[in-house]
Parts: structure tokens; sequence; C-alpha cells
């Protein structure tokens, strides 16, 4: 077997030291073989040194400028050294050459959303997904970006179909739970507004201070919720205290 072959197997074997060993010849007898220097890129990559990795990706690109997945490669691993801007471009470009790469798309969109870039981390997320609907991560990603715009049934949505196919998915739950915690904060919140504005039309409604008194305990706010069952009281003594 050839030096490519070799590597091949050994990196499917798991033996990466071996596998970048192999390359290396590869590239030391055909330093023109872009394939070589993306495979043994991959290794580095599989052995922790993105950097070695980058420069691998960088040739292959410069022997094959039409290279998907080499540009694909390389955002990831300049994403995980801290370059999102540099990242971003070789997502761009691997959508570019190839269009169907949904991995690419999710990527893209966790560095826009990272910047801040909700609305383009949706369409990426979204993408993402109309390419592989089975991908959970896309969805818990998505599920997060409309969380951060605020759009928290939405969010619902994607993190419980996030954990539907990855029922496995810690993130997810978490994410749920939270947004659910959000969300009974806010309907907390519009009953307390509710509930004063009834005591403000009708300052004698032992009922309104004893259900907003409710409100505020649920909500935490221990000692206002006395104050106002203390008024529920005082207004009727004779109202039952649940």
């Amino acid at each position: 077997m050839d030096h490519m072959t070799n590597g091949r197997a050994l990196l499917e074997s798991g033996d990466l030291e071996a596998a970048l060993e192999q390359f290396t010849q590869a590239i030391e007898s055909d330093p023109t073989n872009a394939d070589a220097h993306l495979e043994r890129g991959m290794v580095s990559a599989e052995l922790g040194d993105e950097q070695s990795a980058i420069k691998d990706y960088t040739k292959a690109i410069e022997l094959d400028a039409t290279d998907a997945l080499a540009f694909y490669k390389r955002g990831v691993a300049r994403q995980l050294t801290g370059d999102p801007e540099g990242a971003i471009a070789d997502y761009t470009r691997a959508i570019e050459l190839d269009p169907t790469r949904a991995p690419a798309y999710n990527n893209r969109g966790i560095l826009r959303q990272q910047s801040g870039d909700l609305d383009g981390a949706l369409e990426d997320y979204t993408k993402a997904i109309e390419l592989d609907p089975a991908d959970a991560l896309a969805y818990s990603n998505r599920g997060f970006a409309w969380q951060e715009k605020g759009e928290y049934d939405t969010a619902l949505d994607d993190y419980t179909r996030a954990i539907e196919l990855d029922p496995a998915n810690p993130t997810a739950y978490n994410n749920r739970g939270f947004v659910w915690r959000i969300k009974s904060h806010l309907v907390m919140d519009r009953a307390i507004e509710d509930f004063s504005q009834a005591i403000e039309l009708d300052s004698d409604s032992a009922h309104a201070y004893h259900n907003r008194s409710l409100a505020l305990k649920d909500r935490g706010d221990v000692y206002h919720a006395q104050l106002d069952l203390r008024k529920a009281q005082e207004l009727d003594p004779s109202l039952r205290i649940d």
C-alpha cells in the first residue's frame, strides 16, 4: 500500500501518530499532493495541534482552492484558536463551494451569534436544519438565539425538538428550563401589575391585596407579600387566608 492508503488505514484504526508519519512521507514524496496536506492537517487537529493543522489546511488550499472541506476544516481550527473573523471567512468560502455543508452553517451561526448578529445566526441555523433536519445541535443553537432575542415560545419549541432528537443533550434541557423560569417570572409580573391596577381602582379590595400577596410570595418577595396579606386581613377580617 502507498503512504496515503496506509495513513488512512492507520487513522481509521486510531493510530494517529503513525498516520501522521505516513501522511508526512506522502508529502515528502509529492509536495503538491493537496489531499496529503489536508489529511495530515486533520490528524494534527485530532492530536490537538491546531496550529500545525492550519498550516497544512492552508497549503492544501493553495494547491486546490476549490476544496470545500479544506476551507471548512481550517474554519474549525481557526474557531478553536480564537480567530472568529478568519473562521467566518473560511466557513463562508466552504459554503460557497459546497452549499450543502450543514455544519459550516451551524458553526458560522455560532460565531455570528457571539458577535451579536442574531439575525445572521438564525439564518445560518435555519439553513443547517433545512439541510439536516435531524441535527439536534442546530435546533439547540437556534433555540438559544431565539432566547437571546426574547422570543421565548419559539425558543422552547426549538429546545424541545433538540431534546426529542437527542434526549442526552444536557444543554437543551438546561436552556429550556431557564426559559420556562423566565416565562414564569414574566407571567407573575403581569399578574402583579393587574392586581396593583385593581387596588388602584379599588383600594378597599381585600381580595386584590390577598391575590397580590400570593403572587409576590411566589416571586420570592416575602416582605411585601406579608404587607399585602396584613392589609387584606385589615380590610376583611373574615377573609379566608390559604
